[in-house]
């Protein structure tokens, strides 16, 4: 219980400082809009945009977007992270909390992308849950990854461009696997059975990866 105490209190830290600025979601929210409004024109022929090419350009905006999140979040939160490691606090529940709060500001984001997306792109998907939980399975698989690494390269000079050298390989497959559960679940008919194996895949992604951060995050920032 003390654990999951220290995981909501820095949760609730950190939400209540991005409350107050509104920093990150207005950086990634106009980002996101910039790049869904340019996509739709590259991807139109005669006025209408090319069918299955929403999967694609949500999960791509999703990756740049949470990239330029997880670079401003982690600018704003160096000190307070360096304070919290010297605190009684287990490195696992500075992770999570981290995990959490990213995560949340990639969901929120993402809200106001998804309906840009189905005005621009026309997205109509059989399965409107499954389509949530692949987006938010998605948003935590690449938010474990990004939140390990933005945290080790704090005080790298290079950060912002170390960070998607490093994290962009690995969350490939979560990537991939949510576009193509999207094109899924847009075609529908026979391909909409293929949409769960996918998010099974992301699920699976996340599973691994939350687990193997929460071991390795704390001799990763505890470098001194």
């Amino acid at each position: 219980m003390r654990f999951l105490s220290h995981v909501l209190q820095i949760y609730a830290k950190d939400m209540r400082t991005e409350w107050r600025s509104r920093e990150i979601v207005y950086t990634t929210g106009l980002f996101a809009a910039l790049l869904v409004l340019v996509f739709s024109f590259a991807f139109s022929a005669d006025g209408r945009p090319l069918p299955g090419a929403a999967g694609g350009v949500l999960w791509v905006v999703i990756a740049f977007s949470g990239t330029l999140g997880l670079t401003r979040f982690f600018e704003r939160e160096g000190e307070t992270l360096g304070a919290l490691l010297l605190s009684p606090v287990s490195p696992a529940a500075i992770y999570l909390a981290k995990l959490l709060a990213v995560t949340s500001f990639m969901l929120l984001t993402e809200a106001l992308l998804l309906p840009l997306l189905a005005l621009l792109f026309q997205l109509r998907v059989e399965s409107i849950p499954l389509l949530v939980a692949l987006v938010l399975l998605g948003s935590v698989g690449y938010a474990a990854v990004g939140c390990l690494f933005a945290a080790g390269l704090m005080r790298a000079r290079s950060r912002e461009v170390l960070l998607g050298i490093l994290t962009y390989p690995i969350v490939l497959p979560v990537i991939i696997a949510g576009a193509k559960g999207t094109a899924a679940l847009v075609a529908g008919g026979g391909q909409l059975a293929a949409a769960p194996l996918w998010l099974k895949l992301v699920a699976l992604f996340d599973l691994v990866f939350v687990t193997l951060s929460v071991f390795v995050f704390g001799p990763l920032v505890n470098t001194d």
